[in-house]
């Protein structure tokens, strides 16, 4: 797929996941309030308002510092450059790449633009089992932990789809390669 092409499906599906993820956090705004849920199936699917400051999946949202903002900006800038240098150095037999990277841009763009317009992400997607607890103790250590997944949204789905699909896209042309080196010497 030449470059034109790859910016086409880019240009085309990064703002379809943008819309998607802005639009249902303003569904949720306009009908959720502030740490409330709404239940969808009981004991496993919930949807909620929550307000992350963190990264995805409330990943550093405790983390209370004059340069977090700064920290998260700089964190998706250098996500952006290294996709687009990555597109850039793609062979033109790769079809696939530009699905992914379309992923990670939208979402991207969806989620720090709620920074920036909101000075916070909102999460609503929530899923839990029973609301139970883990409660172990392992080789003499105790462990716990809720079986609450961190509420999280399109935008990060979208980034966590669009990731692993890089990698395993990455993987494959690295096996290809030492395939190819393995032939040739």
């Amino acid at each position: 797929m030449k470059m034109k092409m790859r910016l086409g499906v880019i240009f085309f599906l990064s703002p379809l996941i943008y819309a998607l993820d802005q639009g249902t956090k303003w569904l949720v705004l306009k009908n959720i309030p502030l740490g409330g849920k709404i239940v969808v199936w009981p004991n496993l699917f919930d949807l909620v308002h929550f307000r992350n400051k963190g990264a995805a999946f409330g990943i550093l949202s405790g983390w209370h510092s004059d340069y977090r903002d700064i920290f998260f900006y700089g964190i998706s800038i250098l996500a952006l450059f290294f996709l687009f240098t990555y597109l850039k150095k793609l062979p033109s037999e790769d079809r696939a790449s530009a699905f992914p990277i379309a992923l990670v841009f939208g979402g991207a763009l969806g989620n720090v633009s709620d920074r920036i317009f909101r000075g916070s992400v909102v999460d609503f997607l929530s899923f839990h089992w029973n609301n139970r607890v883990v409660d172990w103790n392992l080789f003499g250590l105790p462990v716990h932990f809720d079986l609450v997944w961190p509420a999280f949204n399109v935008a990060d789905s979208a980034i966590t789809v669009g990731v692993f699909w890089l990698l395993l896209i990455m993987a494959v042309h690295q096996r290809k390669e030492r395939k190819n080196l393995k032939v040739q010497g």
